[in-house]
């Protein structure tokens, strides 16, 4: 509980504003949870703080602290990324009220991001750990889900938060043909991604094997695609943590859903080289967030560069 009701009431009215905006709850959480630990961080500095109390010299010694103790669990410094999207919050929280005339002025304008490394090949999972990280799935207990689940991420490069939001009604599914209606995505654009016959197959065994479990337990079918045995919906942690698990097994220890969604584009750009349906696929609002599938890996270079005609001792 805040102890500064103001800061809390223009916290709250803005992500309010975000829920009327058409935001998805994902993103509404993300915004809450970065700007919570803002207003918890200056209460301790500046008790009786207003809005008009966060200025430019306020927000930069935040992002020392960010930098130095920002870890709420170990008290060590947060990595680049981290901070700049928790920024990227605070110039949003700050750049409403500066609209609701809350402020003068919007003082995070002059609040600079962290440098990145720039990384511009995406970890793609090879053939060999693809087969291992499918088979592995496919064994022990809710092996029909875990494997569905897995073919799902693989073949539609779908975000882990959209596969929690996932129902039933969203999945169409016919003999030679289907597709996934993605509602509530990143920005809660609408889109359609289809779906081939590998996750077909692997979501029809999954949804008759789940029904016929249901019906012998005489549970009521949860209208949630992804649940456990009870047929209650996988939040996205649980989700998170059945690949993790099954990533270690494979020997892919530092994978994750994501990692699924990047071979995905990979793959798909290797494949066709079509940006544009590729970024339509993903979801990004941005191509140059697509773009950086097209950057080749340094293998890929290095083979480019050995096959070059001007390579005299080129086999």
């Amino acid at each position: 509980m805040f102890k500064n009701k103001l800061l809390a009431k223009n916290l709250n009215d803005f992500l309010e504003w975000l829920k009327n905006n058409d935001h998805s709850p994902n993103t509404i959480k993300s915004y809450e949870l970065d700007l919570n630990q803002f207003v918890t961080w200056i209460e301790n500095i500046i008790p009786k703080a207003c809005m008009a109390d966060i200025g430019t010299l306020t927000l930069q010694q935040y992002r020392n602290h960010l930098e130095r103790h920002g870890n709420q669990k170990t008290n060590k410094g947060l990595s680049a990324s981290t901070i700049n999207r928790m920024i990227q919050s605070l110039r949003k929280f700050l750049n409403w009220a500066y609209k609701k005339n809350l402020i003068e002025r919007d003082p995070s304008q002059d609040l600079k991001l962290k440098t990145l490394q720039k990384n511009f090949s995406p970890k793609a999972l090879d053939k060999a750990e693809i087969h291992k990280m499918l088979t592995l799935a496919g064994r022990g207990n809710s092996s029909q889900r875990n494997y569905a689940l897995f073919q799902l991420l693989l073949q539609t490069g779908l975000r882990i938060g959209e596969v929690e939001n996932l129902k039933l009604e969203d999945i169409y599914l016919y003999d030679r043909s289907g597709e996934i209606r993605v509602k509530d995505g990143k920005g809660r654009k609408e889109r359609a991604v289809p779906l081939n016959s590998s996750v077909r197959k692997a979501l029809k065994d999954y949804l008759q094997e789940r029904k016929n479990k249901a019906c012998e337990k005489k549970l009521i079918e949860s209208n949630y695609v992804f649940v456990n045995s009870k047929e209650t919906p996988l939040k996205k942690r649980a989700l998170q943590k059945i690949i993790s698990q099954i990533m270690k097994k494979a020997g892919i220890p530092a994978a994750s859903a994501h990692t699924l969604r990047h071979t995905f584009a990979t793959a798909h750009y290797n494949d066709h080289k079509k940006l544009v349906e590729l970024s339509n696929l993903l979801g990004h609002s941005n191509l140059n967030t697509t773009a950086r599938y097209t950057q080749a890996s340094k293998e890929q270079l290095a083979e480019q560069l050995e096959s070059s005609s001007l390579n005299e001792f080129g086999e």
